[in-house]
């Protein structure tokens, strides 16, 4: 069965829109392509995933992995025009991201600070990856990231605004740098 697999997975447009196999939209962030590949997505996401899970809900975390792994997935055949891409590593992006702005909320448990290092190591990552020939998903990562960033903000300021208080993106920023001083 060796590609068979595969290929009932793989974010195929043609088969999407001919066949509505609309599962190929989330698919590919099922697959794989070594045990550390799989290990590294699996390790981070229980982290913040569980993080996620036990400060919100399980809803709202099977939510994020749709989202985020439809957005990634679709992003990263837009730049790479090839549907030969897998891994969780867009919805690990997204989750981080998510963390980092759920992080400068007041009532954040402590270990949402941990993601501020992993983000910045993902942008980074993400940076050198675009400069180079290598065959990680850039786009997965960068569109699973921009998600998770864009959610975090919109939590975040339902939070502080039910606390009676109003941020701009500004503030959310700002309070981002003064974290990034203090390490």
């Amino acid at each position: 069965m060796h590609g068979k697999i595969e290929y009932l997975l793989f974010f195929i447009p043609d088969r999407i829109v001919d066949n509505f196999e609309i599962w190929r939209v989330f698919t590919p962030a099922f697959l794989h392509f070594g045990l550390f590949h799989i290990l590294f997505n699996i390790l981070i996401f229980s982290f913040f995933g569980r993080l996620i899970e036990n400060s919100f809900s399980w809803v709202k975390l099977l939510l994020m992995f749709f989202i985020f792994s439809g957005t990634s997935n679709l992003f990263q055949y837009l730049i790479s025009q090839s549907y030969t891409f897998g891994g969780l590593s867009g919805v690990v992006s997204g989750v981080v991201g998510y963390c980092v702005i759920i992080a400068l909320s007041p009532c954040a448990d402590s270990r949402y600070k941990m993601a501020v290092g992993l983000c910045l190591i993902n942008i980074v990552f993400n940076i050198v990856e675009y400069f180079s020939d290598s065959h990680v998903a850039f786009g997965a990562h960068a569109a699973g990231l921009a998600a998770g960033l864009v959610w975090g903000i919109i939590d975040y300021r339902k939070i502080v605004a039910g606390m009676g208080r109003k941020e701009t993106l500004g503030d959310i920023f700002g309070r981002l740098v003064d974290i990034l001083k203090n390490r």
